[in-house]
């Protein structure tokens, strides 16, 4: 049982409990996730099954789709709505150009600092261990981010202080979009914290191609994921195979380039990506998929 499973993940829910639904209902010890959403966040949560684990690097890595709403005026620890509530302040000052302004100036390359309540490890530990103990927080270093595109913007008043802006984004992977929420009520000189998630598409899979945590059984077709990396394809013959076999160093000569290639044997079955190993010029095992 080797592949993807597209699960449109529900409100409340980690994306640990998912993975813990799925094995159970499976029957199967090698599974994970590409790419860790929030309990309050919903939607696409692609889950990797048998060898398509070993595939959890290219797969995190694609760019990430939301639909996503910040509300002005409120600050949290969280940094979302889910958290304790730590200052509010007066959006109604702020018109709708000013904010389209301040949001789309994140468009691009830039440094974003994570949440306290954040799964990566600083000396250590992670971030929301610290915050969860009440502990003193470490310094939470800087990473690099890009915002693809912010489209759909439109905005909501809330009573007479709090403003909603919706949008649809594109990024990268590592971008929270719940920090995004923060520094745009900073930009704008106020307080801001993410109203709601929802995860439509991770690289060229999409949510409306997912199915509910219920529809989950034993007999639920996987989705072949090596299509979906656009890497190129090849077959060996017999004595070549049994060095990939081994995890043995091939010749360029076998290879159309140096691309990322899946190499198959003459029944169509995948048995490892190679890539480009410069050092050596020569291609290399990335990953065995059997």
């Amino acid at each position: 049982m080797n592949g993807i499973l597209l699960i449109d993940k529900p409100r409340r829910m980690t994306s640990h409990d998912i993975i813990r639904h799925v094995r159970k209902v499976l029957d199967i010890k090698r599974i994970g996730h590409a790419g860790t959403l929030d309990p309050f966040a919903t939607g696409l949560l692609v889950v990797m099954v048998g060898w398509a684990t070993k595939l959890s690097d290219a797969l995190i890595a694609e760019n990430k789709t939301y639909e996503a709403t910040i509300r002005l005026g409120i600050s949290t620890d969280t940094d979302d709505v889910t958290g304790k509530t730590l200052q509010v302040m007066s959006a109604r000052h702020l018109d709708e150009t000013r904010i389209r302004t301040a949001l789309c100036s994140f468009i691009g390359t830039s440094m974003q600092r994570p949440p306290k309540y954040a799964a990566i490890k600083v000396q250590g530990k992670k971030l929301y261990e610290y915050a969860r103990a009440e502990q003193e927080m470490p310094d939470i270093p800087l990473r690099q981010i890009h915002i693809d595109q912010i489209l759909d913007i439109s905005m909501s008043h809330v009573g007479e202080d709090e403003v909603d802006i919706h949008f649809t984004t594109q990024v990268s992977k590592g971008t929270y979009i719940r920090s995004l929420a923060r520094d745009v009520g900073e930009k704008l000189g106020i307080v801001g914290t993410l109203k709601d998630l929802k995860r439509t598409a991770s690289g060229m899979f999409r949510l409306d191609e997912a199915i509910t945590l219920a529809e989950v059984v034993p007999s639920t077709p996987l989705i072949d994921p090596l299509p979906y990396l656009g890497y190129a394809q090849c077959k060996l013959a017999d004595f070549w195979l049994k060095k990939v076999e081994n995890g043995a160093f091939l010749p360029m000569s076998l290879f159309s380039g140096s691309a990322h290639t899946i190499i198959y044997n003459a029944l169509d079955e995948p048995l490892a990506i190679y890539r480009y190993d410069k050092e050596r010029d020569c291609m290399r095992m990335s990953v065995k998929l059997q």
